[in-house]
């Protein structure tokens, strides 16, 4: 917002040794110097005054003379108050009596050497041909003094006289100005320095998460048959790699699970020359030729279900206490049978594990076939993709012709395959 026309100047006068005025005008970089002004015989006199403990005191030049008393000055000064008078034996101080929103201008002090620059905006305050000018970089200490603008010539006045100075040396005095635009640096009215914008309201905390995509929380099993071509699908392979297996057996497993006269045998199939072939341990016998229907496990893409794959060990997934990892199993009456790889002489075989009975509800329904998995738990592992018993603590895997078998604590180590729900995810 612009400034209003610029009013008069302010001069307020009181006698010498009077209280010190309010509002005077502050002469740049001093403490205690203001500016001050005195009529001799109707010819105005800039100097300047001071605060002498609540008392108002000044100094002007005369001639080569210093006029400080009220003796000399006639008995007052006067002091800027925007108003005319007409003094001959009265002197004034400048006053500042508002701000540039109110007045129109704001005091600023500049070079006397950069006089003529901003003229639109800058006016110099001066009476008749008399200016305050400052004497700033004095070795003895600064002076504010007049300078004669029709001459050129600067008079300072201390300790009873007169100092005059002319030419070059005025270029770097300093003299003070009216400037009618905007306000002075350091103004902080409501205009220059307005106050910050409100603070913004909170943003409201972010809505809770919704419910995640639906997803697969079922195992899926595809059925084939002995004797097939290798399907094209990922199947869940032995502890998701090639194993170091028992010598003559294929190292890629995968797996499988097989019913014989309904009860179900996990074990394990694997790629023969572009066909499944497949093996199974079931009362000690090794079943490898006429096999027929199987199924074998999928690995669904990690995008389409709401629950992890691992192999674990038999001792974490098997116990009566809550588990994060709940082993892929099929409930029968004789034990819940698990995926297990199994480790028989250093050597690594895909089989099936038998658990001990769990917690109810420690597993998820299962449903493989037409049979319905329940929440009791048993699991199966190997190694030779070996099965076990989780209900038993058993676990064995079919080969060199028959079923091979561990019981009790060697189970314990062998890595049964597992699943653990998604965050946002359950098993029904």
């Amino acid at each position: 917002m612009p400034n209003p026309p610029p009013k008069e100047d302010v001069w307020a006068f009181n006698p010498i040794g009077s209280p010190f005025p309010e509002h005077p005008v502050k002469v740049f970089g001093q403490a205690n110097m203001y500016v001050a002004l005195w009529y001799k015989h109707g010819k105005p006199v800039h100097g300047r005054a001071w605060n002498n403990g609540g008392v108002l005191e000044c100094s002007f030049p005369y001639k080569k003379a210093e006029l400080t008393g009220a003796k000399d000055l006639g008995g007052q000064i006067q002091r800027l108050q925007h108003q005319d008078f007409e003094f001959h034996r009265i002197s004034q101080v400048l006053q500042y009596p508002g701000d540039h929103n109110t007045l129109g201008f704001w005091y600023e002090w500049i070079k006397y050497k950069d006089r003529f620059e901003k003229t639109e905006e800058r006016q110099m305050l001066k009476c008749g041909d008399s200016l305050p000018i400052l004497w700033k970089n004095r070795k003895e200490g600064a002076l504010l003094g007049c300078l004669d603008n029709s001459t050129e010539l600067a008079h300072f006045s201390h300790d009873g006289i007169t100092e005059s100075l002319q030419g070059e040396p005025l270029g770097d005095m300093w003299i003070i100005v009216r400037n009618t635009k905007g306000g002075p640096p350091t103004c902080m009215c409501t205009v220059c320095c307005p106050p910050p914008p409100p603070v913004p309201p909170p943003e409201p905390p972010p809505p809770p998460p919704g419910p995640p995509p639906p997803r697969v929380m079922i195992d899926e099993w595809m059925d084939l048959r002995a004797g097939d071509p290798w399907p094209d699908t990922h199947l869940m392979k032995a502890i998701g790699k090639t194993l170091d297996t028992i010598p003559g057996e294929n190292p890629d497993q995968y797996v499988a699970l097989w019913y014989q006269q309904g009860e179900p045998i996990m074990g394990r199939v694997w790629n023969d020359n572009g066909k499944v072939a497949a093996a199974f341990g079931w009362f000690g016998k090794e079943y490898r030729e006429k096999v027929g229907s199987l199924q074998v496990l999928v690995e669904l893409s990690d995008n389409i279900r709401g629950f992890d794959y691992s192999w674990q060990p038999f001792s974490v997934c098997g116990g009566f206490d809550a588990k994060e990892w709940i082993p892929v199993y099929v409930d029968y009456p004789k034990g819940i049978i698990s995926p297990c790889v199994i480790t028989w002489e250093g050597k690594q075989i895909l089989g099936k594990a038998s658990f001990l009975h769990f917690i109810s509800a420690s597993l998820p329904h299962l449903d493989c076939e037409s049979h319905l998995l329940y929440q009791k738990l048993r699991f199966v592992e190997k190694k030779v993709i070996f099965q076990v018993d989780i209900r038993n603590e058993r676990a064995s895997s079919a080969f060199n012709g028959k079923e091979n078998v561990l019981v009790g604590p060697p189970v314990h180590t062998q890595m049964v395959l597992c699943r653990k729900a998604k965050p946002g995810y359950k098993f029904e």
